[in-house]
């Protein structure tokens, strides 16, 4: 059990660092705070100073918080979004409160700057690791993939092993209770949202695997984050310009301008 979770927490680890949520984060961060200047390093130091020394603390910050994101998510098992991130702010802020204030204790000259206090280096903490949560979830469930969050109703599944056996890999992997017919599947974050005729399924891995995985199930690739089986589409709607597909009267998804053809070569459009 303990390898499982720890190769879990790698996975989800070196998952989050390929992606450009800590690299936006990073500059983010660094150039808010070493513009801003707290803890009296505005009159301690001059902007490049600042911008080097907040740098290197938010790219230590956004590391360590990486770390303790991925023992919440895998280790924990916390999957809540929300409640997940303000975990992660409040043992972010008991981690790395100390080692901050004994560090600006030590950089800044006591003749410039006022020495911070341990309650503001918590609560600047707690903020900016909330402020990063916030950015995640919004990236996470962005419009377009709000509505992958809804269970779509379909046929039953196949009731012996020798159908079940029959099934995509990807469905394989879910849950027994889960196994059924594929009707889509959407990327959030490092996961994968299995829609099935039985309901929905997470797995940690990446969508182009789990595109491989679908089998003899026809479908498409529709958009960067979704794929749909060409079988589960009960129609196609036109909104604000944009196109969605219809798979049940629960689940739509959105159809990107480069996948298009694809439905106009099906005859959808």
């Amino acid at each position: 059990m303990f390898l499982v979770q720890m190769a879990a927490f790698l996975a989800t680890l070196i998952a989050d660092f390929r992606s450009r949520v800590p690299l936006v984060a990073w500059a983010v961060v660094t150039l808010t705070i070493g513009i801003s200047g707290p803890f009296g390093s505005y009159v301690a130091l001059d902007l490049p100073a600042r911008l080097l020394f907040w740098g290197v603390i938010a790219a230590m910050g956004i590391s360590v918080g990486a770390a303790i994101r991925a023992f919440v998510h895998t280790v924990i098992g916390l999957s809540d979004l929300q409640r997940g991130a303000f975990l992660v702010a409040v043992m972010s802020t008991l981690i790395m409160t100390l080692p901050l204030h004994a560090l600006a204790d030590r950089m800044f000259d006591p003749d410039k700057a006022t020495a911070p206090n341990l309650p503001d280096i918590a609560l600047f903490i707690f903020a900016t690791s909330l402020g990063i949560g916030a950015f995640r979830h919004s990236r996470e469930m962005r419009p377009e993939e709000e509505a992958s969050t809804l269970v779509p109703l379909a046929p039953e599944p196949p009731d012996d092993d020798s159908q079940a056996a029959q099934l995509p890999r990807v469905v394989q992997r879910l849950d027994p209770e889960l196994h059924g017919r594929l009707i889509a599947m959407s990327v959030r974050d490092h996961y994968v949202d299995v829609y099935t005729s039985q309901g929905k399924g997470s797995l940690l891995m990446r969508f182009a695997d789990a595109m491989d995985e679908t089998g003899e199930e026809e479908g498409v690739q529709i958009h960067r984050s979704h794929w749909v089986s060409w079988g589960a589409i009960k129609g196609v709607e036109r909104e604000a310009g944009r196109i969605w597909v219809r798979l049940c009267p629960e689940l739509r998804l959105p159809v990107s301008r480069t996948h298009r053809d694809k439905l106009e070569e099906r005859g959808l459009l």
